[in-house]
């Protein structure tokens, strides 16, 4: 145990880690970078087409909610009518 701990020492003596620790540290600092930055281009994206899905929807509902107001107003003339 004690040529290992000396091997050990020697190998790095003032460093707490190596610089292949260092080097994989900054590559995955990179690809986090890019990363992030493809997310944010996909949520922009997607952002944009869930405006555009709304855009075309509320049209719909509007018109949706016109006739069945209408149709809840000729039912109430026909009770009416027929009471």
């Amino acid at each position: 145990m004690g040529e290992e701990a000396k091997k050990e020492a020697t190998e790095f003596p003032y460093r707490v880690a190596s610089p292949e620790f260092f080097f994989l540290l900054q590559r995955i600092d990179r690809l986090d970078e890019k990363l992030s930055a493809r997310i944010d281009q996909v949520e922009g994206k997607l952002s944009a087409r869930i405006d555009q899905v709304e855009g075309k929807l509320k049209p719909l509902i509007w018109a949706t909610l016109g006739i069945v107001l209408a149709s809840l107003a000729l039912t109430v003339s026909v009770v009416i009518k027929v009471w």
